[in-house]
């Protein structure tokens, strides 16, 4: 009985409510009718759902109430429905393509990028520039700008991995799409990341009071500038000036002109002794060469960790942390889960940043190739 009572309610809320929504409100290009007819087929198709409560027997019904009532709020809300169950896939794209023809415009838009999420379709980048070029509220605009600098920074760091790994194309196009993954394959990633950068500086410099539920777009789309700029592939990277744990100065810059393995580690996370081995196996095979592995420290006792150092046998110079994992050094590295380790080149130039280290022989394949080239100049 509850739930009559609800649908019923449901159904004259639709039809009671404001019809139509930014410039088409006032423009008067759909009628009333269609409208309110819109608003009976969700509200009908809702009613429907809450019966059954099966998402892929109803994805394609909402999407063609959308198609069918473009423009209305109903169509929005299916729409949304959908994308709120598949961020992915063939029935989002669907999605996308018509808030991308009839909704950009939407003033309250913003509040579907949610739900679109890490989805990484090209048309993802699509729906976000048209909201920049049509949409008329600050909020959503700014949001998008930066919500499509983090959806680019994304593929560029999956254009990489497919690039690494050619003998998983198959997996590749699977999970990502024959398409998609063809792109991934030749786009410029030097374009994607100056595009990135772009959308955060604009963010940062036009919108900086916007807010998102992190907080201002000053701060967070700030943070993700710097990180572009310096701790991506292809940025220059932050200079380190402290100790080492025996107490001794050094600086990341006295290393220039050599390739550099900079580690983030500690004695107390079990996948930074896991790496120990690789990386005096590394420090023996480099010898002579121009390479240097650098660590830094995360553990809260300094004496403790000299004496690690002793025990497990390690040569090479770590910086010292302050004593935990929130240090100055690895809170500017952007730094929150161990270990991590940094690539780069004799220049200063970032060119691989592996959070956990699993790819052993991606990092060993490119340390040889960076010194062979170092030492041919």
């Amino acid at each position: 009985m509850f739930r009559y009572y609800f649908n019923l309610v449901l159904v004259a809320v639709c039809l009671l409510s404001p019809i139509l929504y930014g410039q088409e409100d006032s423009a008067g290009s759909i009628g009333k009718a269609i409208s309110a007819e819109a608003a009976q087929a969700y509200a009908q198709l809702i009613k429907r759902y809450e019966a059954n409560r099966q998402d892929r027997q109803f994805v394609r019904p909402f999407l063609d109430v959308a198609e069918k009532y473009a423009g209305t709020k109903a169509a929005l809300d299916s729409l949304t429905w959908v994308l709120k169950r598949f961020e992915s896939g063939s029935n989002a794209d669907r999605a996308i393509t018509m808030l991308v023809e009839s909704h950009a415009a939407h003033r309250e838009i913003e509040q579907l990028y949610l739900h679109i999420g890490n989805n990484p379709s090209l048309k993802v980048a699509v729906f976000y520039r048209r909201v920049i070029a049509v949409n008329k509220n600050p909020t959503a605009v700014g949001r998008a700008h930066f919500r499509l600098g983090n959806y680019l920074v994304r593929q560029a760091e999956i254009a990489r991995e497919v690039r690494a790994n050619p003998d998983s194309l198959d997996k590749f196009k699977l999970f990502y799409g024959s398409a998609l993954t063809e792109y991934l394959q030749k786009v410029d990633l030097s374009s994607i990341r100056k595009d990135a950068l772009k959308q955060f500086t604009v963010a940062v410099e036009k919108y900086p009071n916007v807010r998102t539920y992190k907080g201002e777009l000053s701060e967070l789309a700030g943070r993700e500038k710097f990180k572009l700029e310096h701790l991506t592939v292809g940025g220059v990277a932050p200079e380190i000036v402290g100790e080492d744990i025996a107490g001794k100065p050094m600086k990341l810059s006295d290393y220039k002109g050599k390739v550099v393995l900079l580690d983030f580690w500690g004695d107390w996370c079990v996948a930074c002794r896991m790496l120990l081995p690789f990386n005096r196996a590394l420090v023996k095979e480099m010898e002579g060469r121009p390479f240097e592995l650098l660590g830094v420290n995360s553990d809260t006792d300094r004496i403790y960790a000299r004496k690690v150092e002793l025990t497990q046998k390690i040569s090479w110079r770590s910086f010292w942390n302050g004593g935990s994992r929130f240090g100055e050094i690895s809170t500017k590295w952007a730094v929150e889960k161990w270990p991590v380790l940094y690539v780069i080149d004799a220049n200063g130039i970032v060119q691989m940043r592996s959070a956990g280290g699993h790819n052993k022989e991606e990092i060993l394949k490119l340390i040889e190739k960076l010194v062979s080239e170092t030492e041919t100049r």
